[in-house]
């Protein structure tokens, strides 16, 4: 049995970060991605759809059930994770929201350091004010992740493409596929049991399986873990109907092929109080609409078309947007409930009025839980203590979660690149500590 300096967990955007902290490692390094050679079917319709375009099997894996009539959630099972189906938004967080601030980041402009250590390499779009609206809001082109520095029209294969050129930089690495089923202290040692009969022994493991991998793999190595808890930002939905009175005919502010279209934002000071995503449906694939309607993926290569730009999407991210869950790992489903009070959302109140104002008609709806896809703040056992506690403990400080897992909480701009931000920090503090193991 081989053993390696470092194993890295899960091949997603948090991997990809910590790949970049690691380039400069010169110890043996083993990558383990969490592909599957039996992925699950189904999933989203998002990767229903994108499946579908480019051809190829959608590779999910841990199936979650959720309580009520909620979809189950599922962790992606491949290299460049749930990347390769979303277009990732790289949103900076301001100084007053909720960046993180830890031992790991203890500055706001140390947190700015690490989001541009770990985009350097990646192409990026967008970000910059467009105009300013009435009311306190503003409109911005969005900051999507679109390609990498070498394939900058890479698009969805952007995050993978990334990854596999990091693999090439470091000087030892081995990549081995399979999801870790169980994690085990041993000695001076963590060993890795990828089923199969394949195992793997690591003195420093940084776990960046995604939320969902992440607690499946913790639940399954901590047997005294009777319950799970983690969040998701679960946006408002709200289809809008004369949307073009405020911000003019979408072909005028549409990126070309991307369905996300226009964000708008209302901020105070250095925090976000509300992040708008604005859709193009032109821009959407025909197979996300027929999957949609529960008709499965059809017309491969067609878009919809501007004649139904008349109905425009939004998704609407507020503080009071959160969703609780609890899982228990002998229990068949997750209960789902929302993190605040009940009473009505006042910057929920603020936008509709606004939209109202201008003569636009819209209908709300609520993003079903889980399907935010916004993930965070991971906790173990009954008593919810943090998932970096628990690992400290279970683990003899040899393994460390650097996946959304561990934001406490996290603001109403898309999370992905804080993430990132925070597991290069974490990746970097360990390497650096004189008693690193």
């Amino acid at each position: 049995m081989r053993v390696f300096d470092v194993a890295l967990i899960g091949a997603g955007p948090a991997g990809y970060a910590a790949l970049t902290a690691l380039r400069s490692f010169s110890g043996s390094v083993a990558v383990i991605t969490g592909a599957t050679p039996d992925p699950l079917k189904g999933g989203p319709a998002k990767v229903v759809s994108v499946a579908f375009e480019r051809q190829k099997p959608a590779c999910l894996a841990d199936r979650l059930p959720v309580s009520g009539d909620a979809p189950p959630m599922y962790a992606a099972a491949e290299v460049g994770g749930l990347a390769n189906y979303w277009g990732k938004q790289l949103q900076v967080y301001g100084s007053d929201d909720p960046w993180g601030q830890s031992l790991f980041l203890k500055t706001w402009k140390a947190y700015k350091a690490a989001c541009d250590a770990v985009q350097a390499d990646l192409e990026v779009i967008g970000g910059t004010q467009q105009k300013s609206l009435d009311s306190d809001f503003e409109a911005s082109a969005p900051r999507l992740l679109v390609g990498t520095k070498d394939a900058p029209d890479s698009q969805l294969n952007a995050m993978a493409l990334a990854i596999e050129k990091r693999l090439q930089e470091i000087t030892s690495v081995e990549v081995l596929s399979g999801r870790v089923q169980q994690i085990e202290a041993e000695q001076d040692y963590l060993r890795l049991d990828l089923g199969g009969g394949t195992q793997v022994l690591a003195r420093r493991v940084f776990l960046a399986a995604g939320v969902l991998g992440t607690a499946a793999a913790l639940a399954r190595s901590i047997p005294e873990v009777s319950e799970i808890g983690f969040r998701d930002h679960a946006p408002y939905t709200i289809n809008c109907f004369r949307l073009d009175r405020i911000l003019g005919p979408t072909y005028s502010y549409a990126n070309n092929g991307n369905f996300n279209a226009l964000t708008v934002t209302m901020k105070n000071g250095g925090r976000c109080d509300l992040f708008a995503s604005v859709y193009a449906v032109s821009q959407a694939p025909i197979s996300l609409l027929t999957t949609n309607f529960g008709l499965g993926p059809h017309f491969r290569g067609r878009r919809i078309g501007r004649i139904f730009d008349f109905v425009q999407p939004i998704r609407l991210w507020t503080p009071k947007t959160q969703v609780q869950f609890r899982h228990c790992p002998k229990a068949s489903q997750t209960e789902a409930t929302p993190t605040l009070d009940k009473e009505p959302d006042p910057t929920l109140r603020q936008f509709q009025d606004w939209l109202t104002a201008h003569g636009v008609r819209t209908k709300l709806g609520q993003t079903a839980p889980g399907q935010g896809f916004h993930y965070h703040r991971l906790t173990l056992g009954a008593d919810h203590s943090g998932v970096d506690d628990v690992v400290e403990s279970a683990f003899s400080g040899r393994l460390r979660v650097i996946d959304a897992s561990c934001l406490q909480t996290i603001g109403c701009p898309p999370h992905t690149l804080t993430a990132m931000a925070q597991a290069y920090a974490r990746v970097r503090h360990d390497l650096d500590r004189p008693n690193h193991h």
